[in-house]
């Protein structure tokens, strides 16, 4: 039907919109369907072609909104100079997160366990370095490609 694409906090999103009845919409984020309720008048217009606004300097300190159909999706912020990230291999809630900041890995080592589809995913590292920061800690939900810790 009509597909997006956004991009969130650094977050990228594919969202197409499958179907429309009454006020529910199936929408796919990512690959994932979900039900979701229209709020309003429930009257669906096609879109309108708008120039972007250039934003101002209040608008780049406001937080950007989660997506609707995403809650609890994970602050994938912008990877500090020389930083490197390990992203999400797929869709799911972190369960467990077994390094801090300061700890130290080997290509191979567990970081995370990650529920997905009702099964547990160890989550590891596919390089050697140095944790600087954990993006999505315990009770995250993320998407795949969502950043997980920035490392060195």
């Amino acid at each position: 039907m009509t597909q997006f694409k956004f991009d969130i906090n650094g977050s990228k999103y594919e969202v197409e919109i499958k179907s429309i009845d009454g006020s529910i919409a199936e929408v796919d984020v990512n690959g994932n369907l979900y039900q979701v309720n229209i709020e309003g008048d429930g009257q669906i217009s096609a879109p309108v072609a708008r120039p972007a606004a250039k934003p101002t300097p209040a608008a780049a300190t406001t937080p950007a909104a989660k997506p609707a159909a995403t809650p609890t999706a994970a602050p994938a912020e912008a990877a500090g100079k020389g930083s490197k990230t390990i992203k999400a291999p797929l869709p799911g809630s972190v369960l467990k997160v077994l390094v801090e900041p300061g700890t130290a890995f080997k290509e191979g080592d567990i970081l995370m366990v990650m529920e997905s589809m009702k099964m547990e995913n160890n989550i590891t590292a596919e390089c050697s370095g140095t944790i600087t920061k954990v993006v999505a800690p315990v009770g995250t939900s993320v998407l795949q490609d969502d950043v997980l810790f920035e490392h060195n």
